[in-house]
């Protein structure tokens, strides 16, 4: 019953198409019956009274019987098919946008390949549970009724010989479901470990050839690829050893009929016409029965995909919060702030505190690993704090509606994510309605104008997957212009000018500058020309703040920030 409800509320929006297609099913399982009825009359008149001028009708008949029966069957199978693709559509839809709204946390703790398999492959397998699952039952639980009526009106003692051995097919076909639904769900799983390993491979080309790694990483795929052979096979071994049941006991039913109802025909117990009737309708009984357990066998499948999927949108999405905010007028401040990542008890922040003024340029430094960029990325709430809290002109971050707060927030982080997609269209990302001559500006005032009109294409250029077509310095100035697009209160600058060249860091660093101002901006930084310029730096050692002064103040107390200037100097 659970698993019904489950197919009932999956499919209730594509039920005007499924209705329809019942509609035709029920007609369908009447022609098939009636193919099994006229089989009677038709043998004993002709073949009985000799009459075999009646033939030619009879074909005639059974010719237009199969045309309507086809005609019937196609429109039924493009409706229920149709309606599987409609399932598939909007599932696949639901899903993506369910994940946009989960939160960081769940990227960090499941694989990419996992995710990508739940809505391309998971959900593809949904398309049979209309298509097969419900068809096949539609179509043909009711014939098999039909059917077995005929049969029990033409010969009951006969067909009752048959029927008996009907439950031991259910208890078969219901045995082996169970295996393939596990073993479903195991190659499933598998499968995703495929996907996740070319996922790898792609983002990781550079590195997979530099250190000539290309032969163990095809072996490693290999290895992957064969235990997916070996699931998948397991998966086709149950459904097969299902059919292989139903065959043998089909041939066994089929052969108890030869066997008792000729010697009955022999015997003038039954005419032949009331013996063959029997016999066709016993024959194309045992075709649906096939397709049944086909359909269970399928049910199953689809049961291991549909656990999958529910397991994905079950996942939390991000908490929103209510309190709308349209602007950042006082302060933010971090008030004892601690954080620690999900499943690790150790404290990558421990006792945070830290006002940051509107207009404020505040330098963010200390070795790496110290939570420099986690801090960064408790502003826009990709995580929530563990301990303390930050406010917002006054307001608990964990209160702020979502998108309100990142509307206010541009980030430029040293890892560049960019789309397989034009020039512009990657700019714009960072305002959706942005007119082409704000789109060409943000990039000037980025340096970026000049390079991307000597591409081919200029702004229509593609620029591939995570803009490998471009070199570093280019990608990192279409980011920078993004954000200058956005033209955001609060700018978070994650080592934003770390791939550039030293006179294009210097280009960038003057929009920066210009950008800057009347800005509240936090900047993570290694470069010597960003930290003296900087309001206030931020010493962070063991996720705790050492110390917080100008560049020169700092610089005489400070044998931390000392050493960690020293070593920027020196690495420059």
């Amino acid at each position: 019953m659970q698993i019904i409800k489950k197919i009932i509320a999956l499919t209730r929006p594509y039920w005007a198409r499924v209705f329809a297609g019942i509609v035709l099913s029920a007609m369908l399982s009447g022609i098939t019956g009636a193919i099994a009825w006229v089989v009677k009359p038709a043998v004993d008149e002709i073949l009985g009274n000799k009459r075999y001028e009646l033939i030619k009708f009879v074909a005639i008949g059974i010719i237009l019987l199969f045309v309507v029966k086809g005609l019937i069957s196609f429109g039924q199978t493009y409706l229920m098919k149709s309606a599987g693709m409609k399932l598939v559509r909007d599932m696949r839809n639901r899903l993506y946008r369910h994940i946009l709204d989960l939160p960081i946390s769940y990227f960090a703790k499941e694989s990419s390949g996992i995710t990508v398999s739940r809505v391309m492959f998971d959900v593809d397998s949904l398309n049979s549970l209309i298509s097969n699952v419900i068809r096949n039952f539609v179509v043909e639980v009711p014939t098999m009724f039909v059917l077995i009526g005929v049969a029990l009106y033409r010969k009951w003692d006969l067909t009752l010989i048959t029927l008996v051995l009907l439950p031991f097919i259910a208890l078969s076909t219901r045995k082996f479901g169970k295996k393939i639904k596990n073993k479903r769900k195991e190659a499933q799983r598998k499968l995703s470990h495929i996907t996740q390993n070319i996922g790898e491979t792609i983002v990781g080309i550079r590195i997979i050839k530099v250190f000539n790694r290309a032969s163990s990483m095809g072996d490693k795929f290999e290895t992957e690829s064969q235990r997916y052979y070996r699931e998948g096979l397991r998966v086709v071994r149950a459904k097969e050893f299902t059919n292989l049941s139903i065959d043998a006991i089909t041939g066994m039913g089929f052969a108890l009929i030869l066997l008792y109802g000729g010697l009955m025909v022999e015997k003038a117990v039954m005419t032949p016409g009331d013996f063959f009737s029997v016999l066709t309708a016993i024959y194309l009984i045992f075709g649906p029965v096939k397709k049944v357990g086909d359909a269970y066998t399928t049910l199953q499948e689809t049961r291991a995909s549909m656990e999958r999927i529910d397991t994905l949108l079950e996942s939390k999405h991000e908490e929103r919060g209510s309190g709308v905010v349209d602007g950042f007028r006082e302060s933010l401040a971090f008030e004892q702030v601690s954080f620690s990542y999900p499943g690790n008890p150790h404290p990558v922040l421990n006792n945070i505190t830290l006002k940051v003024e509107p207009g404020e340029v505040i330098a963010i430094v200390g070795r790496s690993g110290v939570g420099k960029s986690t801090l960064v990325d408790l502003i826009p709430r990709f995580y929530r704090v563990t301990g303390g809290k930050i406010l917002l002109d006054g307001i608990d971050l964990n209160d702020v509606d979502i998108f309100s707060l990142r509307k206010l927030i541009g980030i430029v982080s040293q890892d560049i994510i960019l789309f397989n997609d034009t020039v512009k269209e990657n700019i714009a990302f960072g305002r959706q309605n942005a007119s082409e001559d704000e789109i060409v500006h943000a990039a000037q005032l980025a340096f970026a104008d000049d390079f991307i009109r000597e591409l081919t294409d200029g702004y229509e250029t593609m620029i591939g997957e995570r803009g490998l077509k471009l070199s570093g310095g280019q990608r990192q100035r279409i980011a920078i212009a993004r954000a200058i697009l956005k033209n955001p209160p609060i700018l978070i600058l994650d080592e934003a000018t770390s791939s550039l060249d030293s006179v294009s860091e210097a280009l960038v660093q003057k929009a920066l500058e210009t950008l800057m101002k009347e800005r509240t901006t936090i900047v993570i930084a290694h470069r010597l020309s960003t930290i003296r310029n900087a309001d206030r730096i931020v010493v962070l050692e063991r996720g705790t703040i050492a110390d917080i002064g100008k560049h020169e103040e700092l610089m005489a107390r400070s044998d931390t920030y000392m050493r960690l200037y020293n070593a920027f100097a020196s690495g420059e």
